[in-house]
């Protein structure tokens, strides 16, 4: 059947939509498009703008926001105050995942977890050997 007409719902409002590179309704990718607008117009006044302030003035919500800097739809390089949250304590990061406080955490972790492995199989090898002697 070439003549298939692929359709999904919006993930933002539910409607039925044909599918298309966006993966959102007419409707919002308009919205979406202007939301865009409003954040680049708001920045280019106001370079220091935060998270909250940029988020109200394009009426979006914060989450949004959050998974707009992530994916990197919004670039904050140029823009100090704003800035993604760490996955773990929810501190403030300016690129990644974790905050260098959690990502220490996690490795130091790691590496405790590793050493006591060596140290079991040390005990084990050590504990089922034999010694010869002459």
């Amino acid at each position: 059947m070439p003549n298939e007409l692929l359709v999904a719902h919006c993930p933002d409002c539910g409607n039925v939509f044909q599918k298309n590179l966006r993966n959102l309704c007419f409707d919002c990718s308009s919205r979406m498009d202007e939301q865009t607008r409003e954040m680049e117009r708001y920045l280019m006044r106001n370079r220091m703008a935060t998270n909250e302030q940029l988020a109200e003035a394009a009426s979006i919500s914060l989450r949004k926001l959050r998974s707009w800097i992530r994916t990197g739809r919004l670039n904050i390089f140029h823009y100090p105050n704003l800035a993604d949250e760490c996955d773990l304590c929810s501190s403030p990061i300016r690129k990644g995942h974790l905050c260098l406080s959690c990502s220490s955490k996690i490795n130091d972790d790691i590496e405790r977890v590793f050493d006591r492995e060596r140290v079991q199989k040390e005990r084990l090898r050590s504990a089922n050997s034999y010694i010869f002697r002459n």
